[in-house]
């Protein structure tokens, strides 16, 4: 009985290579795994309701043997099929069954896999040894019934067969989607090469190579050039075909299983993938940084694929033996270099996509960035309803100055005047969200505190809390150049369907909670669950950890204390580190370090004229407002600042800005006259000498204006 491969062989869907040079020769993988066989051996051998077969067919109808169950495994480097026999044997006098003999055992049949050399693109079974066992496990050696079932057993396992033939006629309009630049004669040439070799069992199953020939291809060296608006929207289609394909096939598993853990493993896979996508994506538009991604992210799935599809005996494993082997191929493929011209086009990806599922919703494999309902309820990502995140803030209690004017900050820009009064309000915002999502875990009050913290410090080190900028004279929101969106850089592609992307840009409330509720998975999820916090550095570890994964992926929640990890990365890990050891030290109003040289004015409503008075704020925390040298150094040698005083100490410096109720951006530096120590107090920066001038009547000392480039730093 032949049984096809269905599209099994589209392994080769993907190739493209170009014009001729020499053939290289592909082996790629075919594994066929003892659960898979025994699905097959049922669909062809045993197809009765009780997965049973009659092999006997007496005409008389008094005597029958019936196989079922049949169990497949490695014996001997052989493939052993054990199948439960039930036999009744009678013979027929005077049309009446006189029974002979009633048995119960089973049925061992020991067979090697073989490639038939008439037919190279065929599997059969090659029965070397029958026996039959009884419920004591004792071989039966003779007798009417082992006559009777060795006469029968043998010519009908030799019937099973795994033929890819058909799949060759299925690929004949296929190719030529995936080889636009190959001829027909070369196309036939590739096909007819495709053989299988290396036939073995081993413990984990029947391993087979399908070896066929492809041609290389001449390299045409061309010097880089900018893709055209054409070019850009088709290679934008590829990455996000590919990304929805992924996405498609993860959601269709995870629906597919009640496991927890297994979803959790696919929603690792979605979030590492994604993350790894974007930062393929920022390196340059390559096509093989890409296709590596693809294939690599494939590679990681299909072991989660199969153990779901274990789940699910009823269905036949040839569409998931084509999968795997498609993966294998391309894999294969794309290490033999850049000489065969390998692509991964649309159409190809397509194409693939049936290979997984035949339903309609894998036709179009829409790149959809709207909130997926079903995405978020597989993997559990719900965040409570707030209706803080349903609508623009526009008001928040802030104890400054300009509480009156209900400053909203999902318009609010600071600038010099009122950067203070925001740092405040945000301080507020980001603190009652981290204890709002963590009271609602089963967060320990140490790992709270740790959590609260960690949202304090990751606003801090992704957007110095911002969630706008101005852009053409507009209020826009924080993005950067990979997507990354507001106070939290939320990531829009790692995260789509996910979270709502315009309230990402345009809710900072909704940006923080999201922020926050990524955070909290990834804490107790993967850092606490992986034990984090019992490494080297204890507690604070958690926060580190977290942190590795917000910001590269799941894969990377040990980053932080990983020697080998790049020293990009490494810089990153340490700047977060740094700035949360000040936030455990209550410094995190040291935030507006990075915000003091910004010359942006608030333009979501008139500011009071600044004075000296007018810097006043609650005392909570303004203190933690000083710049310090590092901040002098980062400023434009060529802008202004006000020196306001020179004094022997650095406590007499304090006293100073104490008694002018100063606040804001100011610094106090060391400096030496003779070998003595003074220190200078500092204000502002202005981009010309003319604003400075104006700025310096608001203090009752005479200011000095002075360049930066002219402030002596060791």
């Amino acid at each position: 009985m032949q049984h096809s491969f269905g599209r099994a062989t589209a392994i080769l869907l993907f190739i493209l290579p170009l014009q001729c040079l020499r053939a290289e020769s592909v082996s790629v993988p075919l594994t066929l795994d003892f659960h898979a066989l025994q699905q097959l051996l049922q669909t062809q051998l045993f197809k009765g309701p009780l997965a049973s077969t009659e092999i006997l067919h007496d005409p008389n109808k008094c005597s029958e043997i019936v196989l079922s169950d049949p169990k497949v495994s490695e014996l001997n480097r052989h493939l052993q099929i054990k199948a439960r026999l039930s036999a009744k044997i009678a013979v027929k006098m005077m049309n009446q069954c006189m029974p002979l003999l009633s048995w119960e055992g089973y049925a061992q049949i020991i067979s090697d896999p073989v490639v038939k050399a008439d037919s190279p693109r065929v599997i059969a079974l090659q029965v070397v040894a029958s026996h039959l066992i009884n419920l004591q496990n004792e071989h039966l050696t003779s007798g009417i019934l082992w006559d009777q079932a060795r006469q029968h057993i043998q010519p009908y396992f030799n019937q099973y067969r795994i033929d890819i033939t058909p799949s060759i006629n299925d690929m004949q309009t296929a190719l030529p989607l995936f080889l636009p630049k190959h001829t027909h004669t070369q196309l036939n040439a590739l096909l007819s090469s495709l053989h299988l070799a290396n036939m073995q069992v081993n413990k984990s199953g029947l391993h087979s190579d399908v070896v066929f020939e492809v041609e290389n291809i001449a390299l045409v060296e061309q010097s880089e050039k900018k893709l055209s608006a054409q070019e850009q929207l088709q290679w934008q289609q590829k990455w996000q075909t590919m990304d929805a394909l992924l996405t498609q096939t993860i959601k269709q598993y995870a629906a597919a299983t009640e496991l927890r853990e297994l979803r959790q493993t696919l929603f690792d896979i979605l979030l590492d993938a994604r993350y790894q996508l974007q930062e393929a994506l920022r390196q340059g538009q390559g096509d093989d940084l890409v296709r590596h991604w693809f294939l690599n992210s494939w590679t990681q799935l299909i072991p989660v694929i199969k153990i779901i599809s274990a789940e699910h005996p009823d269905q036949a494993p040839l569409a998931l033996i084509t999968l795997v082997t498609a993966t294998d191929a391309l894999q294969a493929l794309d290490k033999l270099g850049p000489t065969l011209g390998l692509d991964i086009s649309v159409d190809g990806l397509r194409r693939f996509a049936r290979l997984i599922n035949h339903s309609e919703q894998f036709d179009t494999l829409k790149y959809d960035e709207t909130v997926d309902p079903e995405l978020i309820r597989l993997f559990e990502f719900n965040q409570d309803d707030d209706p803080r995140s349903q609508f623009m803030l526009d008001f928040w209690p802030i104890s400054s100055a300009h509480a009156a004017k209900n400053l909203p900050l999902d318009s609010w820009i600071p600038g010099e005047h009122d950067l203070n009064n925001y740092l405040l309000a945000v301080r507020k915002l980001l603190q009652e969200t981290a204890i709002n999502s963590g009271a609602k875990s089963s967060l320990t009050k140490l790992e709270q505190a740790v959590f609260n913290k960690l949202i304090l410090t990751t606003a801090w080190q992704e957007s110095c809390w911002r969630q706008y900028e101005i852009k053409h004279n507009k209020i826009v929101p924080l993005r950067s150049s990979t997507n990354d969106t507001g106070l939290m850089q939320i990531n829009e592609k790692v995260w789509r369907g996910l979270v709502d992307i315009n309230k990402l840009r345009w809710n900072m409330a909704y940006n923080i909670k999201s922020g926050s509720h990524i955070l909290l998975n990834y804490m107790t999820r993967y850092a606490i669950k992986q034990g984090e916090h019992k490494q080297h550095g204890g507690i604070d570890n958690l926060a580190r950890a977290t942190y590795s994964a917000y910001n590269g992926g799941p894969s990377q929640i040990a980053r932080y204390r990983n020697s080998h990890t790049p020293k990009q990365w490494q810089k990153v890990d340490a700047a977060f580190f740094d700035k949360y050891s000040m936030v455990q030290q209550g410094r995190e109003l040291a935030v507006a370090e990075c915000l003091g040289g910004s010359e942006i004015k608030s333009v979501s409503m008139p500011v009071a004229k600044k004075t000296a008075q007018a810097k006043v704020v609650a005392n909570t925390g303004t203190e933690l407002l000083m710049h310090n040298e590092a901040w002098i150094k980062q400023q434009n040698p060529e802008y202004f600042t006000l020196q306001l005083g020179v004094f022997s100490s650095r406590q007499s410096a304090a006293r100073f800005v104490k008694q002018q109720n100063i606040m804001g951006n100011y610094a106090i530096y060391p400096f030496k006259i003779n070998r003595q120590n003074h220190y200078a107090v500092i204000y502002g920066r202005y981009s010309t000498q003319e604003r400075a001038e104006k700025e310096s009547h608001d203090f009752k000392t005479s200011a000095w204006i002075r360049q930066f480039k002219s402030i002596p730093m060791k």
